[in-house]
């Protein structure tokens, strides 16, 4: 895969970011060894912002293992995480939280049309109330914990946009009021704060400017889908101040060749300069960030592989013409000497070996995920179902278990979640007797996620094509 991105859109969006992120304080990048707990709703359960921050981690700090813990239940909320804290976080032993909670918080039915002012009013209150104290509480545990804590400003509700979706005009008013909230909960925990929610209102803004339809986020106005996740890594990873280059290599090709310079990376060996040909062997420190299809259309909103995701070569003085460019024999690339003196960007080039390195790591993060979504499914269920259940109730018992579960879930027939719960209770009493052993898959893939994704050196080489 290759990604041309015109250089006004480049323009346009650095200044959007800089708009953005110029302003927050920079969040410490997570350590080696690090157990990170990311806590949420939804958003957290189902999405991936936080499988792409650790992906990224992994292709570009290989040599700075840690764990990371997906922690979001779907419909949750900050006293329902509360509840849950003992059983569902604390035994991950985290050493680094994040938090996004808050659109349950704002309680949809708030802001719904017909309800009386008066009731808006006094429901909004009672939810900021019930909000506030409910963070300062989740805060307090971790902080009993000795965890570090990262507050992040939730992502939007989108009120603005066009869409066939019930518009719960507020609702996005009461998570910018929880955002401002956090600045002080954090300054009192000596806590750091991730911004999603005005960037991504920012850019949300200026897309409808354009087009009144477009949301970041989707068509229920409430999840983001996969683009939307790549934003919310980028400012994410952006906060953390994380370096733009998986590495850089500038070389004279004059007389006998000679090193500019060298981002992230070290040669090995002799370089070799010929009239017609340039070979070196290089070890680079980090491997691209392997984007899909599905996150490209989130280029357009941020400048990703601009600012975080730049593998470059630059030859000066190359003889007028154009290059073959092969990495270990494999052919990757035709370019002219122009385009070489400025310099080609080769971290979305799917045929260098460094890329497919990265799909690898890929792909095992992705049998993770699976196992993480069987242990989040049983987690969703057991807190939102199985600890409402008389304490008579064995869960070692599949067949009492599988009784009462049916029997509480007719409570909600014909309620728009139902079907949805069925499934989830499905899935749980199928999933819930490998619990043990999902849990030793998730860990056991991303252990090999730091040993596949570590640096190898690779023999580069420059041909003039006459």
């Amino acid at each position: 895969m290759t990604c041309i991105i015109p250089i006004c859109r480049i323009l346009s969006y650095v200044c959007l970011a800089s708009l953005t992120c110029a302003s927050a304080a920079v969040v410490p990048g997570f350590k080696k060894y690090d157990r990170v707990a990311f806590i949420g709703d939804s958003i957290t359960h189902g999405g991936r912002y936080h499988a792409d921050v650790y992906l990224f981690y992994a292709t570009r700090f290989p040599s700075q293992p840690f764990t990371a813990y997906n922690c979001g239940i779907s419909g949750d909320t900050a006293p329902g995480t509360n509840l849950r804290f003992e059983d569902d976080i604390a035994p991950h032993r985290p050493t680094a939280a994040t938090i996004m909670l808050g659109m349950n918080d704002a309680a949809g039915y708030v802001f719904e049309a017909a309800r009386p002012l008066h009731a808006k009013i006094s429901g909004q209150a009672n939810s900021y109330d019930s909000y506030t104290k409910a963070m300062d509480q989740l805060a307090a545990s971790l902080d009993a914990i000795d965890c570090r804590i990262i507050f992040i400003k939730p992502s939007i509700y989108d009120q603005t946009a066009e869409l066939d979706k019930e518009n719960l005009i507020g609702k996005n008013d009461q998570l910018g009021r929880f955002s401002h909230y956090i600045d002080s909960l954090a300054s009192k925990y000596q806590a750091e704060v991730i911004d999603f929610h005005t960037p991504m209102g920012v850019i949300n803004h200026s897309l409808q400017a354009i087009d009144p339809s477009t949301t970041i986020v989707g068509e229920d106005r409430v999840h983001p889908g996969v683009p939307g996740h790549l934003v919310m890594a980028y400012h994410f990873l952006k906060s953390q101040n994380m370096p733009p280059y998986v590495s850089a290599i500038q070389i004279d090709a004059a007389s006998d060749g000679k090193v500019l310079q060298l981002i992230n990376c070290e040669l090995t060996g002799k370089l070799t300069v010929t009239p017609k040909s340039v070979r070196f062997t290089a070890t680079e420190n980090a491997l691209p960030f392997p984007l899909n299809m599905a996150q490209v259309k989130a280029l357009d909103w941020v400048p990703f592989q601009h600012d975080l995701n730049r593998q470059v070569l630059a030859v000066d003085n190359l003889a007028h013409g154009d290059y073959a460019l092969s990495i270990d024999n494999i052919m990757v690339g035709r370019y002219s000497s122009e385009e070489l003196k400025v310099g080609i960007d080769l971290s979305a080039n799917s045929a260098t070996p460094q890329y497919q390195q990265s799909l690898k790591v890929k792909a095992l993060q992705d049998k993770q995920l699976k196992a993480t979504s069987q242990l989040r499914t049983i987690a969703l269920v057991r807190h939102s179902m199985v600890r409402k259940l008389n304490p008579s109730v064995d869960e070692s018992d599949p067949t009492a278990l599988s009784a009462a579960l049916f029997a509480q879930l007719q409570q909600s027939n014909g309620q728009p979640w139902y079907g949805f719960l069925k499934q989830q209770v499905e899935a749980f009493l199928e999933a819930v007797p490998q619990e043990a052993e999902y849990k030793q898959q998730e860990l056991n893939w991303m252990r090999e996620m730091w040993l596949i994704n570590q640096p190898t050196p690779h023999n580069w080489q420059l041909n003039k094509i006459d």
